[in-house]
């Protein structure tokens, strides 16, 4: 960077550059070699605009070196430390982050939206109680939209889903997706499913591609006994067309080694490998893999600083902590580790990164135990279950489905729990049954159900467990709604949320645990086994409700599984006929246990060892002759040669890119228009990819640049296509959203404005070829490929953008 004569020194000597280092025979500046290093003291307001549109477009490492040198130079400005705080946070750097955050609020303690971001990463950082006292005080002085969002999200994970509705039902956000996608997971969390289905249905009008609002929706859908299967099955599979669009029918190849019978790379990619449900069901089969013929790679994408964690640490061959990496950057990391088995074990529960695996980023896909339905997706090779939780005479879903012989699940019970206590009903002389679990399973049918049970056996007491029961909104609706089936409030007991060693305890209180429906318990009817207490669990109509079945057949206790409610008031009468029987069964179950399968996890590992070892093999038997000789793309309108420009599927270790662009500074291997390519040869490469260069053409020059498109390509090569979705920005106008920003894009946010006539600072810094000339719907572009002699062609809406797919035919009929 030049440095102006006039301008004060950067050496900070107080004297004009001119007079200082910058005077005849003075010693050069420090660093003087590296522009970089003064912008902080000569631009301080540029290099600011330049970090921020780093970090809003997921530059996190280089928006954090910016920000880095600008508070080496103003070490107390609160924005600096604010932005630099929410970027290491982003980056996984819990504690940097709070100090940071801290003294951006120091700095500038009377600004309410420095509070405010401290608070968000309270929320994030899953300091609740925290963030509320720091968020709460602040909605008198009006606490912004994403504020009120983040308080209400602490106060739904605190216990009060009440309270947090209230927050948000205060503010009106007809056209803010964010309002109503945490409005619908509060609603959810409240079993308010009535509301959390019009939430979501409202985010996905404004935002159709938000893959996190979808399974938010599915999850919740789960709960929601009103929908029978075939329409859950629907709304996965409208899901799984959302997301995956075009990318299953892309031929990307893998580098991977086609050996059959060599070791194979297995990925597993989990937000829950700890303390949680998911860790202590997945801990007994990962131990048991035969580490000869797998090796491990565990993509964490949320961080669990917990024992637990530690177990699956030592087991991995390679731990990666992927949270902050956007699904491009997972997509590229799993492929370039070479990955052979990718497993999902979230389904679409917190954490979840199924638009990766939609994308394909490994041969064989696998989604497992964390979500007890299909997932929606077809590039999911296989969906392991059992034949409780899917009988073979029922759909499965979208995915193949592979049944385990012994059951889907298995159980690592945990190292501190406390001893089998003696049943309540011998200590206190009455009965108690019990339900442990998330408060949004408690729907109506299963209260129905328990009704029953505590009809047949008057003198129970009933005790409810669940963070939501904290709230004496949600008590209220369990009373109300039990109180209407014959229950008295007064034989109700409601425990809140604890710690793990005191919620193991509390099954000392219940002589016999009830299931959840439509949604079985799974995490704690293990937890209530292994603490000696009965499980009875009511099938559902879904595999959801099967779940209890499954874990129950496994434990070898068959019979507390019920088909109906006359079965289950059946068991749950028997079993408290008898209190010294009950009392011996609490104090044997342990070792029944140990001699079932539920806690061997050697079998299961065998087994789904060979269910992986045939997909390896059927993989590799598909795979065409020469796929793993180099391909090359030829990348028009390719720019600066950059990194990450060309989609993750195009893999270093099997593409070799070919540029192409109009301006020869930027060194492409053709310089050339994309409306002829006419230095290319013909039958040249095997994709081709453009890059929003079409639509800067006039519309009678886009038949022409197709054509070349397809001269260029080798017979049964492809094409694929992006460029601005007319239909996207004619429905953001519509809204009255001409100026609002869409997207943030790295040069900086997109509107519809821009989506239809062009980047306006691009074509105002001098370059009138970035103005839009034409434009396109899904339709429309199809039919222009097709003109062009292209063939299966395939055209997807993703977030403002079309992207198309299409094939060049291996014989060309066209006249």
């Amino acid at each position: 960077m030049k440095i102006d004569r006039n301008s004060p020194c950067p050496c900070g000597s107080g004297q004009k550059y001119k007079k200082c280092h910058g005077a005849p025979g003075a010693d050069p500046l420090p660093g003087h070699g590296a522009p970089q290093s003064w912008r902080a003291r000569l631009q301080p307001d540029a290099l600011f605009a330049e970090a921020v549109d780093r970090h809003n477009a997921g530059e996190f490492v280089e928006a954090e070196r910016l920000y880095e040198e600008l508070l080496s130079v103003h070490p107390t400005n609160a924005d600096v430390l604010h932005n630099l705080g929410l970027v290491a946070l982003q980056l996984g750097h819990a504690d940097r982050a709070l100090r940071l955050l801290q003294a951006a609020v120091d700095a500038a303690p009377a600004r309410a939206d420095l509070q405010a971001g401290l608070g968000s990463a309270l929320v994030l950082l899953q300091r609740h109680r925290e963030a509320i006292e720091l968020l709460a005080p602040l909605i008198e002085r009006g606490l912004d939209l994403a504020g009120r969002r983040n308080l209400s999200i602490a106060l739904t994970r605190s216990g009060q889903p009440g309270a947090a509705q209230r927050v948000m039902t205060q503010t009106a956000a007809e056209s803010d997706a964010e309002h109503w996608a945490t409005l619908g997971n509060i609603c959810t969390d409240a079993g308010d499913w009535r509301t959390a289905t019009e939430a979501y249905e409202r985010v996905l009008s404004l935002r159709p591609d938000d893959a996190t609002v979808w399974s938010n929706r599915l999850l919740m859908a789960q709960y929601d006994e009103r929908l029978d299967p075939s329409t859950l099955l629907d709304l996965h599979t409208r899901f799984g067309q959302r997301i995956e669009g075009i990318w299953p029918a892309i031929p990307f190849p893998f580098a991977n080694d086609r050996s059959r019978d060599r070791r194979l790379r297995l990925g597993v990619v989990s937000a829950d490998l700890g303390e949680h449900p998911v860790g202590y069901l997945a801990l007994p089969w990962l131990q048991a893999l035969d580490a000869s013929k797998f090796e491990l790679h565990v993509y964490a994408t949320r961080t669990r600083h917990d024992p637990m964690q530690q177990k699956f640490q030592a087991l991995a061959a390679a731990w990666v902590e992927v949270q902050h990496l956007s699904d491009d950057a997972l997509l590229a990391k799993v492929r370039e580790d070479q990955v052979d088995v990718l497993i999902d074990l979230s389904g679409h529960t917190a954490g979840n990164r199924l638009p990766v695996f939609a994308r394909r980023a490994a041969p064989v896909q696998v989604s497992l135990l964390g979500y007890p339905a299909t997932t929606g997706l077809r590039a999911i090779d296989l969906r392991i279950s059992d034949a409780w939780i899917d009988p073979p005479d029922l759909p499965c879903g979208v995915e193949p489905c592979v049944r385990l012989a012994q059951g889907v699940f298995r159980y690592a019970p945990p190292e501190q729990a406390p001893l089998p206590a003696e049943p309540p009903l011998l200590r206190i002389g009455r009965p108690s049954f019990g339900v442990f679990g998330n408060y949004a399973k408690f729907g109506p049918e299963a209260l129905v159900h328990w009704a029953a049970v505590l009809r047949a056996v008057p003198t129970a007491r009933f005790v409810l467990k669940a963070a939501a029961l904290a709230e004496q909104e949600q008590q209220s609706r369990i009373t109300e709604a039990l109180g209407r089936e014959g229950i008295a409030a007064d034989r109700l007991v409601f425990l809140p949320w604890s710690d793990h060693f005191q919620h193991l305890s509390a099954y000392q209180e219940v002589d016999v645990m009830l299931d959840t429906l439509p949604f079985n318990l799974a995490g704690n009817t293990c937890e209530a086994l292994w603490m000696g207490v009965p499980v009875l669990s009511l099938a559902g109509n879904r595999p959801a409700g099967r779940m209890g079945r499954s874990l129950l057949e496994t434990a070898g206790f068959r019979d507390w599984a019920c088909a109906n409610e006359s079965e289950l008031i059946a068991q749950a009468q028997a079993l408290l006929a008898d209190p010294s029987r009950l009392a011996d069964l609490r104090r044997r179950m342990r070792d029944r246990l140990h001699a079932s399968p539920l806690l061997e996890g050697q079998g299961f590992a065998q087994e789904l060892g060979d269910v992986i070892r045939r997909a390896w093999a059927q993989w590799c038997d598909l795979q065409p002759e020469g796929s793993t000789r180099t391909h090359h793309v030829l990348h028009v309108g390719c720019g600066h040669p950059e990194a990450g420009k060309l989609p993750p599927g195009f893999d270093p270790q099997q593409w070799r890119e070919l540029r192409v662009d109009l301006d020869p500074k930027v060194h492409p291997d053709f310089v050339a228009s994309i409306e002829d390519l006419a230095p290319v040869p013909s039958h040249h490469a095997d994709a081709l990819y453009s890059s929003h260069n079409v639509e800067h053409l006039f519309p009678s020059q886009v038949p022409k640049a197709l054509q070349a498109f397809h001269r260029v390509l080798k017979p049964g090569g492809f094409a694929l296509i992006t460029l601005p979705d007319l239909q996207s920005a004619a429905e953001a106008i519509l809204r009255g959203e001409l100026h609002t920003p869409l997207y943030q894009s790295p040069a900086g946010p997109v509107t519809a404005h821009h989506l239809i006539y062009s980047y306006t600072p691009f074509v105002e810094s001098g370059n009138p070829f970035m103005l839009h000339k034409t434009g396109f719907t899904a339709d429309t572009l199809a039919q222009s490929l097709r003109d062009a002699g292209f063939e299966r062609v395939q055209v997807s809406r993703h977030k403002f953008a079309l992207w198309a797919l299409g094939f060049k035919p291996q014989v060309d009929h066209r006249p």
